[in-house]
């Protein structure tokens, strides 16, 4: 084969489309990645589920960190070449190894998880996301549970108590080392007592005992950190550890929930995407400034992956944000309409409602509505890549 082949081959190694001519080459270096990864005896994380996949990994690093290197998947990390490009970069001076597995096609994701051979699974939530591509929540369930599937007798597999189909996913383990993490004080590792702080973030117990302060601003957060704690246990570390290194070393990633402070307006970035799994979490969020604000705005994009009930599911999430106490609503893009007629259908006129047909329409109608000591929440689609107007906006508010 022509050295000018391998990059093109290399980059659709794992490709479902192979063609017959190339499936010994991609069959022989799969099998080589899989031994080079065997080569390294360090504990291998994987991650999945529908959100909450990167904060849990930046939590993860930021606690295991204080041991040594730890070995990341990249932001995006939507395909199994991504994982094996990853694994590749394995060294000895590396001590854990943390794979976020955002993958939506089952054969891709099967094909990951065998790669990886975690001995740690981690599987945050299933909900409603990625439903246009999959078809439903339940064959989502099933694709994801390989990742359970596959552990050793000796691996372990962390799910969520509070998620119903995640919960049940320890019956399909061969390990008997099942930890459970969530808000149900059934789960091994649960939260209590949240406050939450405003800008100050969210403090809450672990187990009723250990207390733990973050800057995260919405109860997705807190399962997240949950995940990470219970991991991070597994793995030998103190509840005094654990908590140093979550307190000095995390930060959410911009898009995924953090706090933009301007002064007496905040922001809450959560312009990454808008699944349904989100959004209500992220509106619940947004109320916990109430107290802090003398408004509270939100700027609410299409949602992504609803699948063919797009008019219900933004419909729905009208009528979820009608009962909230938000003064403000601007709606952007063609399917966000809905959730304008959703708010009007309950709420009549009582809330300020705006809509924009376009992204770059956003900051000029915030700025005519906003007034001193008020919190905004943004979120949209990928495809509406409302971070630019975020970044417009707190360019022309400092």
């Amino acid at each position: 084969m022509k050295n000018k082949d391998f990059g093109k081959l290399y980059s659709e190694e794992i490709s479902l489309l192979t063609p017959q001519e190339h499936l010994d080459y991609v069959t022989l270096n799969l099998k080589k990645i899989r031994e080079f990864r065997r080569g390294f005896n360090i504990p291998l994380v994987g991650i999945a589920g529908a959100d909450g996949k990167s904060t849990t990994k930046g939590m993860l690093s930021a606690i295991l960190s204080q041991r040594g290197p730890v070995l990341e998947t990249p932001l995006f990390c939507d395909s199994a070449t991504v994982v094996s490009s990853t694994l590749l970069q394995l060294k000895k001076e590396h001590k854990f190894g943390l794979i976020e597995l955002g993958i939506v096609n089952p054969e891709q994701f099967k094909l990951a998880v065998e790669l990886t051979e975690p001995h740690i699974a981690v599987i945050t939530n299933i909900g409603e996301a990625h439903l246009a591509r999959v078809g439903d929540k339940y064959l989502l369930a099933d694709a994801k549970v390989e990742l359970v599937r596959q552990l050793k007798s000796d691996g372990y597999a962390v799910l969520n108590i509070d998620d119903e189909l995640v919960s049940g996913m320890g019956s399909f383990a061969s390990t008997q080392r099942i930890i459970k993490f969530g808000f149900n004080q059934a789960a091994h590792f649960f939260a209590s007592d949240l406050q939450y702080l405003g800008p100050d973030g969210i403090q809450f117990t672990v187990n009723n005992y250990y207390q733990f302060h973050l800057a995260v601003y919405g109860s997705t957060a807190v399962s997240n950190a949950l995940a990470a704690i219970a991991v991070s246990r597994v793995l030998g570390f103190e509840f005094d550890e654990i908590n140093k290194g979550l307190r000095e070393n995390f930060q959410l990633i911009p898009g995924r929930g953090n706090l933009i402070n301007l002064g007496d307006i905040y922001i809450l970035d959560h312009t990454y995407n808008a699944t349904v799994n989100a959004v209500s979490k992220a509106c619940d969020s947004l109320v916990q400034f109430k107290k802090y604000s003398h408004q509270l705005m939100l700027v609410l994009g299409n949602l992504d992956e609803v699948g063919p009930s797009m008019k219900d599911v933004h419909l729905n999430i009208g009528y979820y944000i009608s009962a909230l106490p938000i003064d403000i609503i601007i709606t952007v893009g063609e399917s966000a309409k809905f959730i304008a007629q959703g708010i009007r259908k309950i709420n009549h006129n009582k809330k300020i409602l705006k809509h924009c047909d376009v992204p770059e329409a956003v900051t000029e109608q915030v700025q005519k509505l906003l007034s001193p000591h008020t919190t905004i929440l943004m979120m949209g689609a990928k495809s509406l890549n409302l971070s630019q107007q975020l970044q417009q906006l707190v360019s022309r508010l400092r």
